[in-house]
């Protein structure tokens, strides 16, 4: 094996000392002669020389790195959210290191100690705990900006959804079609802020009515496609007594699941069961019928947190405050 060239050999093959490459490395050209800059210049391309940038960066103490941790990265949701990270950060000097938790906690806090082992400049932190104390690790060495969910109390600024204003909307529809049963499906509910949210905006219109709210909690979706074999099972009874039945569901993966369901049921959107929900994908209008769906803007969410973090590693003082994205609910057919 070949041995890693060093800076002390670069320092060497140039005939100069090693402050000099290290000035040279950090753009520092004063006092440098053209000659001496060239020739360290040919040195480095002919050997293939890398910097260690970790002892750079903590030399300099800045990176130009920033970290983002996401629960999942399969979904499209999640996938979108990145691109608007990556869209605002295109023009700066930041290129990001992107860590995929895999929607397990474990993996996530080892994600976490490695962006802090980088030394990175910031984080964008999709969170999977609920607590802040789960993340006291962070603490206050670096800038953090949450995204799309948050831990309480509040310890960073987080850009989300609309939730709560949204589903609330949805619900009012409920009310106006004269529905008498809700089935919410979505994974489990407690330890994800939006979900909470969803939840909490449909009672809030629902809390005075006559309507019915059943829960049907399935395992985490790690695909674009729900696969639930027992859902049927839940569903079953609900939708096919006499009372009039909605089905909400709290994602895009389940919204397509449901969908498939049912075809594969034979059982008739609007006409024996009505399906709402969150669009990840924004394929709701393709199916048959058009499915009435709320429909977030991911890529705005992340472009606001990139921007967010930026502010703060620039020394801008941030608010500790939710920034909500507006969604849009689009009116289809399957109610």
């Amino acid at each position: 094996m070949n041995k890693k060239i060093t800076i002390n050999d670069i320092a060497n093959l140039a005939g100069v000392s090693k402050t000099t490459v290290s000035r040279f490395l950090n753009d520092k050209y004063d006092g440098m002669s053209e000659e001496t800059r060239l020739r360290i210049e040919k040195i480095i391309t002919e050997s293939g020389y890398r910097p260690n940038r970790q002892a750079r960066a903590l030399k300099a103490q800045h990176s130009s790195i920033i970290g983002i941790v996401v629960v999942d990265i399969s979904n499209p949701y999640t996938s979108r959210m990145v691109k608007g990270i990556m869209d605002r950060l295109k023009n700066t000097e930041y290129h990001t290191l992107i860590m995929d938790s895999d929607i397990n906690r474990e993996r996530e806090l080892k994600n976490v100690n490695k962006l802090l082992d980088e030394q990175v400049d910031g984080i964008i932190l999709q969170p999977l705990a609920k607590h802040s104390s789960d993340y006291q690790i962070i603490g206050n060495q670096y800038p953090v900006v949450q995204i799309d969910r948050y831990v309480e109390p509040l310890l960073w600024p987080a850009v989300v959804s609309d939730n709560f204003v949204q589903s609330r909307n949805l619900a009012q529809l409920f009310l106006d079609k004269q529905y008498q049963r809700v089935i919410v499906v979505s994974p489990p509910i407690e330890y994800a802020t939006p979900r909470v949210n969803r939840l909490k905006g449909m009672m809030n219109l629902l809390a005075d009515s006559d309507i019915e709210v059943k829960q049907v909690i399935t395992t985490e979706i790690r695909d674009i496609i729900a696969r639930d074999d027992d859902l049927w099972e839940q569903l079953r009874d609900d939708i096919r007594d006499d009372i009039k039945t909605v089905i909400y569901t709290f994602n895009g993966g389940l919204l397509y699941g449901i969908i498939k369901l049912m075809k594969e049921k034979n059982i008739l959107i609007p006409e024996q069961v009505g399906v709402v929900g969150y669009d990840d994908g924004s394929w709701a209008d393709l199916v048959s019928p058009g499915i009435t769906s709320i429909e977030q803007n991911p890529v705005a969410i992340g472009y606001q947190a990139a921007d967010q973090l930026l502010a703060q590693i620039n020394g801008e003082k941030q608010l500790v405050e939710l920034t909500c994205i507006d969604s849009k609910l689009n009116i289809r057919y399957s109610l």
